[in-house]
């Protein structure tokens, strides 16, 4: 049995389930009547480069590694750049071609560099650039730009955080159809059995435009939504009709699942989690003349939030963007307080991501740890949790965090170090941690600027073809569950490793998808050792694409 995965990045049924209900979305009504549906639970962060890499492999990120597009090093403590090598474990195509079946991979975000299958592998989200080599075989990459005359590896941002939204949807409506042509050219003119293409424009729109379409925002203007609420419908149409051209491209007898990695809310304000570190003396500065500087600065108030807001209210955004990508961020951080500054010889946690990941300096596991294992680690995580519980709004007075995660009731695997030691979720998801590394701002909490959406952890899932009950309702589907339904409904032996199950209840009692699961003991642990970082220029080009994104400082 073929299958054919379609990834809606963040899609969610709050905001498409009224529009689905009322018949708007025609295509995904169909599939979600003719199958079964449900939220689809994601992984803690609920962010692109975990949730994509659990998808792709059916572990948590204790096993496959990856928490977030940035980790810090285990050398020094240099911010850096996930990429597809990071990954410490095999993923759902490795399993599938080793069965005989091949595989056609379109826009799956973090799969960069591509790596050998049988039959392509087009990279997405992460990709540095047109002229990078996003395409396996490599020849595929020409072909595609012959057929398509452009072939778009992301959507265009040049109109985000800018007043001219109707472009913005315009550039990613467009971006839509790019890639849609695209899949559609490659199910057509290359042997699959198992196609997964990726749509991130979904994604953006919602960071975008969230507060347009929630009169619970506090950003919400009703005059606005007027305006453009049509046009974002209009958006969500568009992918919804391309979903039936896709579906029109398959047989009857072809596994269908619409999925996305999470799901999305509304976004108010920015956490600024190493500025409440360095308040309770868990951080460190340099005691230098020149980051002495930098704080005064940093107490004044200039700071890279209230440069944006001033080229935003200068209508400078489009120039925000060209300087930015013509910029490396260590010129920004000889300017601004940053993790160049920090004293790691003095500072016991520090915090990268932007969900609240606290990490602790430990000895032993940092080069310049101080923390000690055992007792001192964990009276260390207990003050950070009983001060987080305790932290409130200035603002508003309100709790500002919701729940504190120890890593350990998240992820297991031999790479749980490499996770954080903490995550700070905070309440209502409302709040988001200020970038990657940089003190984007003096206060504790601030209002957002641009984006009013951010991730949740309920994403959408939808089954439907040969077996599906029609009209089921999922109640407790994970995204580890994909890998080893697919596997199972194609009859590849499910790896005994994997941490997620087959999901039998989105299928009748006769259907072939019933019989006894068979489970393999094959090794999911990718070999090390060949692997290479990326450059110094395809790391700018990713790090420039993560800050224009909302996804780093």
């Amino acid at each position: 049995m073929k299958t054919l995965v379609i990834g809606l990045d963040g899609a969610t049924l709050d905001l498409l389930g009224p529009w689905i209900e009322a018949g708007e979305l025609p295509n995904l009504q169909r599939l979600m009547r003719q199958g079964a549906w449900g939220r689809l639970r994601t992984t803690m962060p609920p962010i692109s480069a975990s949730s994509w890499n659990s998808f792709v492999t059916g572990v948590n990120p204790g096993k496959h590694g990856v928490v977030d597009f940035v980790y810090p090093n285990a050398d020094n403590y240099k911010v850096t750049l996930i990429d597809s090598r990071t990954r410490q474990t095999q993923a759902l195509w490795t399993w599938l071609n080793e069965a005989g079946y091949r595989v056609g991979l379109l826009g799956i975000p973090t799969c960069y560099p591509t790596e050998p299958v049988d039959s392509f592998m087009i990279s997405g989200f992460l990709a540095p650039g047109p002229d990078s080599e996003w395409a396996y075989p490599p020849e595929l990459k020409q072909e595609l730009r012959a057929e398509l005359g452009e072939f778009l590896l992301a959507p265009n941002e040049r109109y985000r955080s800018t007043r001219w939204l109707d472009r913005f949807l315009a550039d990613l409506t467009a971006s839509v159809e790019n890639r849609t042509q695209a899949a559609l050219y490659l199910m057509n003119h290359k042997p699959w059995d198992l196609f997964v293409v990726v749509y991130w424009d979904t994604d953006m729109v919602q960071h975008e435009t969230w507060r347009f379409l929630d009169p619970t925002h506090p950003r919400y203007d009703p005059i606005q939504a007027a305006v453009y609420r049509d046009q974002i419908l209009e958006f969500h149409r568009k992918v919804d009709a391309d979903i039936g051209r896709l579906l029109a491209a398959v047989d009857s007898d072809t596994l269908v699942i619409v999925m996305s990695d999470h799901g999305f809310g509304p976004v108010h304000s920015f956490f600024l989690t190493n500025n409440w570190l360095a308040s309770l003396g868990l951080l460190q500065f340099k005691r230098g003349p020149w980051t002495a500087f930098k704080r005064l600065l940093f107490r004044l108030g200039y700071t890279p939030l209230r440069m944006f807001r001033l080229t935003k209210a200068l209508g400078m955004a489009r120039l925000r963007t060209k300087v930015r990508f013509q910029q490396k961020a260590h010129l920004v951080n000889r300017i601004f307080l940053s993790f160049d500054d920090v004293d790691w010889t003095r500072t016991k946690a520090f915090s990268i991501g932007s969900f609240g990941q606290i990490y602790v300096n430990l000895a032993g596991v940092r080069p310049q740890g101080i923390v000690q294992p055992g007792t001192e680690y964990e009276e260390l995580r207990e003050r950070i949790i009983r001060e987080a519980l305790a932290l409130r709004d200035p603002r508003t007075g309100e709790p500002l965090i919701e729940r504190v995660y120890r890593r350990e009731e998240l992820y297991s695997g031999p790479y749980l170090s490499r996770t954080p030691d903490l995550i700070v979720q905070p309440r209502g998801w409302e709040y988001m941690a200020f970038g990657h590394a940089d003190f984007g701002s003096n206060k504790l909490v601030e209002s957002i600027v641009g984006l009013s959406g951010h991730h949740r952890p309920d994403g959408m899932l939808i089954l439907s073809g040969p077996g599906v009950k029609a009209g089921v309702r999922l109640e407790k589907a994970s995204i580890l569950d994909l890998v080893p339904t697919i596997l199972h409904s194609m009859g590849v032996a499910v790896p005994q490793e994997l941490d997620g199950r087959v999901l039998t209840e989105a299928f009748e009692d006769g259907a072939a998808v019933q019989r006894s699961v068979l489970l393999s003991q094959a090794n999911v642990y990718r070999e090390r050792g060949s692997i290479s970082d990326l450059s110094d220029e395809e790391m700018a080009q990713v790090q420039d694409k993560l800050r224009g994104w909302g996804y780093a400082g």
